[in-house]
């Protein structure tokens, strides 16, 4: 027996698809992980395969790949099988939830019958087979039988015991028998049977016929003879009887996969999984791989989907993994980026409603120069104790980035070196846990306009900790009790002052006074329900951020609320919270997203709000009156309503959007503006007679009062910036399109001291 032997350092090759930084306003971007494969199918030139969330295929000549997900125009995520076609030439994929998508010339037909259906029991979908025009869907329930033509489905057969669900695994068919493979046996029902949705119609074979009904997990059929598998054991039909063809003790077939002159077996074994070939005489090889979900041949070459090392190639005694760059999981807890270098951080840890831990061991990933990197319990020596890692903060100052957890405290990482340093109750005034002192809690963690790092050390006897711009710490403990001593997020105002959020409690100002070291001029309130005690819609909040005003906008489990005059804090009259009144869609006033757990708030350039909350993301004006955007998953290409996080990238404009599913990237349309300088840039340029997107103007003084005339002085168009872009569709004041010429852009700030001009060509 020849070994087929897997020598190649894995090899992880760029999607061909555009980086982030040259998406046009209102493009999506997904960054999704694809080293998790469940199945595998070819094409005439191309492999597909399913992962986590979503798919993507491998060009067979020159193994280059495309990423296809809901960005791409897909119906759904988490992907478990795609099955092709070559007769009809199509792509099934079927996911989790058991929506199919049909992908044909381009096109993406969705089937959503089976997930709407509300049937009782698992509606999973286990397998799929092509035979004639239709494609037979092995169920939870049962056979759902689809034309390839109509693109609908037929017929559903229940061939359980009186008509009941039975979960069938996989589908065959020799011509003139169907044969099932279900979890209670072997079935069998005559292909020309009008009536087979009668379930009396279909056989169970026995043991008298050399098959013990029982768990069936495929059936297939090779050079003409029907081959099923249970356990550990290959059957093969010789005649009407049914004989052993393979047994290989401990070893559970998974999947059964035929070619022109192979057999291919993926058998799982805890010491050693394996896929096993066998050609039509006989000869048998073997390759080890971590844990095979299915395998197929093309050409002469074997292509695995392997749930843990991704999608496997076998060629004369070679191997190699293909799988698209991403982060490691779709897990986001937390993310940040960085707007100077565009590079990106992710938090994936998590805690649970009472910050306990959920033992999460994904470390941290980076985004560096479109590269992601992963640094984790395995491969970090550093981190071998850091479970759950919950928040990250780039430092504007350094560019360096930091990342919390709730197992030993922070590391420190730059994007050249990797983890430069690590703070924890040893070397910091970071503490332990009351009642865990070896846990060290950081929650979240913040630079102020002078660099220092401001940490939330919850659980800690003394939870406000500070690392001051010449590396001393200092600590801080309020002079009231703190339930439990939690505190998170953290913010600033322009008054040196900073705001925490107290987790069922309402939210901690601190007022540092004129020295940080000194506290004798130190104070401190927390602000509660009520006028005159904060004003808070409720305690549960959530999160903080503040505007360009100076306005400190709170996200709650009630909606918003905002602080419009964050100085008087400690006056004799204080500030307290007021909640925006906006019209509803039903034409009745109520307060900003009221009804919304709101999980997190950015600033955009413009001095816009986005929200993230359970039921997607919101961008509302300046001033929280009006509703812009409204994303969630049916109306957009989110992964889940489920937000978890939320950044963006001023420089670009990219909003960054961390789901329970995954990370996306929307362009939007306002980036952050400088007050003193000008340096225009027009993307695309030129515009070109095929282009029909908007036009974008970056690099303007902030709210700039723009103008676009003629190469003769006439006024084509003038706005004013969001923050410093300004987004112009091509078109004249009087809605025509802009015609064929050298058009000037002149931007300038309020007063006319800040100025600057540009051209732009337009081609029709």
């Amino acid at each position: 027996m020849r070994k087929f032997s897997f020598t190649a350092i894995a090899l992880i090759i760029h999607a061909l698809l555009a980086s982030s930084q040259s998406l046009s306003i209102g493009q999506w971007k997904a960054e999704l992980p694809y080293r998790n494969a469940f199945s595998v199918t070819a094409s005439n030139n191309k492999i597909y395969c399913a992962t986590e969330i979503s798919i993507y295929s491998v060009d067979m000549a020159d193994n280059s790949i495309e990423e296809l997900s809901k960005v791409t125009g897909l119906s759904d995520i988490e992907s478990r099988i795609v099955a092709f076609d070559k007769v009809h030439n199509l792509l099934v994929v079927c996911y989790s939830n058991a929506n199919i998508d049909i992908l044909k010339d381009g096109q993406v037909i969705n089937i959503s019958d089976l997930e709407r259906k509300n049937i009782v029991g698992d509606k999973s979908i286990y397998g799929v087979y092509f035979y004639g025009d239709y494609a037979y869907i092995s169920c939870g329930f049962g056979i759902v039988v689809l034309n390839l033509l109509k693109y609908e489905i037929k017929d559903t057969y229940y061939i359980g015991p009186n008509g009941t669900n039975l979960q069938v695994n996989n589908v065959t068919c020799d011509g003139t028998y169907l044969y099932a493979a279900t979890v209670s046996g072997l079935l069998r029902g005559e292909l020309s049977d009008p009536n087979l949705v009668d379930f009396s119609h279909w056989y169970t074979f026995q043991a008298s016929d050399g098959l013990i009904p029982g768990k069936f997990t495929d059936v297939v059929t090779f050079n003409g003879t029907v081959y099923t598998s249970k356990d550990d054991t290959v059957f093969q039909q010789i005649g009407t009887v049914w004989s052993p063809f393979l047994i290989r003790n401990g070893y559970l077939v998974y999947n059964m996969e035929t070619a022109a002159n192979d057999l291919l077996i993926c058998q799982l074994n805890p010491l050693g999984s394996r896929v096993m070939t066998i050609n039509i005489l006989g000869e048998m090889d073997s390759i080890s791989t971590s844990q095979p979900y299915q395998a197929i041949e093309e050409d002469g070459v074997i292509w695995i989907a392997d749930l843990y090392e991704g999608l496997k190639k076998f060629a004369n005694g070679y191997g190699e993994v293909i799988y698209p760059n991403g982060p490691w999981s779709p897990r986001v807890f937390d993310l940040a980026v960085n707007s100077s270098s565009h590079n990106l951080y992710v938090a994936p840890g998590g805690y649970n409603p009472s910050f306990g831990f959920l033992f999460n061991q994904d470390g941290f990933f980076t985004r560096t120069d479109d590269l992601w990197k992963h640094y984790d319990v395995v491969n970090t020596p550093i981190l071998r104790d850091t479970f759950d890692i919950v928040c990250v903060t780039v430092n504007p100052a350094n560019n360096r980035t930091y990342f919390g957890s709730l197992w030993l405290g922070i590391v420190e990482y730059d994007d050249s070196l990797g983890i430069t340093d690590q703070f924890t109750d040893q070397n910091s005034t970071l503490s332990g846990t009351n009642g865990d002192i070896t846990r060290v809690k950081a929650t979240d963690i913040a630079f102020d306009k002078a660099g220092n790092m401001w940490v939330s050390n919850l659980g800690a006897l003394v939870p406000i900790c500070v690392r001051k711009t010449d590396g001393t710490w200092l600590e801080f403990q309020p002079p009231f009790p703190i339930d439990q001593q939690w505190i998170t997020e953290i913010a600033f105002d322009d008054y040196q002052q900073v705001w925490f959020v107290l987790p069922r409690q309402g939210i901690m100002v601190y007022n540092y006074g004129d020295d940080l070291d000194a506290s004798s001029d130190d104070k401190y309130k927390k602000l509660q329900l009520g006028p005159g005690l904060g004003n808070l819609p409720t305690l549960s909040v959530n999160c903080l951020a503040t505007d360009k005003n100076g306005y400190i906008w709170v996200g709650s489990a009630g909606g918003v609320a905002v602080y419009y005059c964050p100085g008087d804090i400690f006056a004799e009259i204080p500030c307290d919270a007021q909640q925006i009144i906006i019209t509803a869609a039903d034409g009745y006033p109520g307060y900003l997203l009221g009804t919304e757990n709101v999980k997190k708030i950015v600033v955009d350039g413009a001095n816009r709000k986005w929200f993230a909350t359970d039921n997607g993301v919101w961008l509302f004006s300046e001033d929280g009156t009006e509703e812009i955007l409204h994303f969630t998953k049916d109306n957009s290409p989110l992964f889940s309503d489920f937000i978890t996080s939320l950044d963006i990238d001023h420089s670009t404009g990219d909003v960054y959007i961390g789901t329970e599913k995954g990370i996306l990237i929307y362009r939007g349309d306002a980036i952050a503006g400088s007050v003193k300088s000008c340096a225009p840039l027009v993307f695309p340029n030129p515009v070109r007679e095929s282009y029909s997107g908007p036009i974008a103007i970056t690099g303007v003084v902030n709210n700039a009062d723009v103008k676009i005339t003629d190469a003769e002085g006439n006024l084509i168009f003038r706005t004013t910036a969001f923050g410093g872009q300004v987004m112009w569709n091509g078109t004249k004041n009087n809605g025509d399109r802009a015609a064929t010429g050298v058009y000037l852009v002149f931007a300038s700030n309020e007063d006319g001291s800040v100025t600057c001009v540009t051209k732009l060509l337009v081609v029709n």
